[in-house]
């Protein structure tokens, strides 16, 4: 999922006559590059009906942003509710496809899975990572709130910031240790991490149990997590962002219509 900055960037795009609003025309204008330019766009663009494309690329969300009859304007301010609404909607599925129990929790294997799920690691290594996490909490598991799950996607939201404030502790000689990486994500995401969730992110990514976080491998893998395997060769920069955005709309059609 986008960050809230993308979409501050994206909403600049679609406003083409930087009135700071945008009105339908523009964002159909947008819209058809974006099928043009990706290849998943390609393909629907060939077996599209003749009309109004800029209707099928979700009913929902058109009518959200500019009514019924497309006349109305769309705010920064609304585009950017949108996102949050949307990345809450998106997250709050994933976790609940992994059954929380009564007490609305989920296990620490169940997030390990979910953190690795685009990682792009070998199954052996992953199984490896899993395995060591269902034994690390096998006595001591707490489990996972929903709420702990946003806070850590709110973290991965600000992870390019992260990964500059942890190569600058790197470069100065000091280690990325459980207290670290809280300080970092008050400090620099404004977000309190449970010490039961850095407890089970250090046990993923701490290969050698010392205490200390590969924080290059860690920000690789959330980098990779928070794009959802929407990375394609041809689908780059602000395409790539479109694109995300209006996958991610369309796929949560049933939710936007309740927005």
């Amino acid at each position: 999922m986008a960050s809230r900055r993308h979409f501050e960037i994206a909403f600049r795009m679609f406003d083409l006559n930087g009135d700071g609003d945008v009105d339908s025309e523009e964002f159909e204008k947008v819209a058809t590059l974006v099928r043009h330019q990706t290849s998943i766009g390609s393909r629907h663009r060939d077996h599209a009906n003749t009309g109004n494309t800029f209707k099928g690329v979700n009913s929902a969300l058109t009518t959200y942003f500019f009514g019924k009859r497309f006349d109305e304007k769309l705010t920064i301010e609304k585009f950017l509710e949108f996102q949050h609404q949307l990345q809450r909607e998106i997250l709050t599925l994933e976790f609940k496809r992994k059954n929380p129990n009564e007490e609305g929790k989920i296990t620490e294997a169940d997030f390990c899975e979910l953190m690795l799920a685009y990682a792009g690691y070998p199954e052996k290594k992953k199984a490896k990572k899993l395995k060591r996490v269902k034994k690390h909490f096998k006595e001591t598991g707490t489990g996972i709130s929903n709420k702990d799950y946003l806070d850590f996607f709110h973290f991965l939201n600000n992870i390019n910031d992260v990964d500059t404030a942890l190569t600058f502790y790197h470069i100065a000689g000091a280690s990325i240790d459980q207290a670290t990486l809280k300080h970092v994500a008050k400090t620099v995401a404004h977000v309190d991490l449970s010490d039961h969730v850095i407890d089970v992110v250090f046990t993923i990514f701490d290969e050698n149990m010392d205490g200390q976080l590969s924080n290059r491998e860690f920000v690789a893998v959330m980098k990779n997590r928070l794009l959802r395997g929407l990375e394609k060769p041809k689908d780059t920069g602000f395409v790539k962002l479109c694109h995300s955005i209006l996958k991610c709309a369309k796929e949560t059609k049933p939710v936007l219509l309740d927005i």
